[in-house]
């Protein structure tokens, strides 16, 4: 599965207020391959992805949701990351980061 890290905090958006939510394109350069997609994130800020679960065929793309909401500001980074973990063995990681703000 290719990969590329999650781009919620460039450097205009890196102050996180309310929801935000990203889509990243992640594509099987592999077998087919079924992922459960699980998230972990500071406890300051929500973390949320979707499809739970998803198939990916051999050399096919899907969209992966992920919406960030913040819980509390403190002034600091907040970092976590969606795991798809696969039927075939294979963890793909996609860091995030973000700081909630208030507007």
């Amino acid at each position: 599965m290719a990969n590329r890290p999650i781009s919620t905090v460039h450097r205009s958006q890196s102050l996180l207020v309310g929801t935000q939510t990203v889509k990243r394109t992640v594509t099987n350069v592999g077998e087919t391959e079924t992922y459960v997609v699980t998230t972990r994130m500071s406890p300051e800020v929500a973390l949320e992805a979707r499809p739970p679960a998803m198939t990916v065929l051999s050399g096919a793309s899907r969209v992966v949701t992920i919406s960030l909401t913040v819980r509390s500001v403190t002034g600091r980074y907040s970092f976590g990351e969606v795991l798809l973990k696969g039927s075939r063995g294979h963890l793909v990681r996609i860091p995030v980061i973000a700081m909630g703000f208030n507007s």
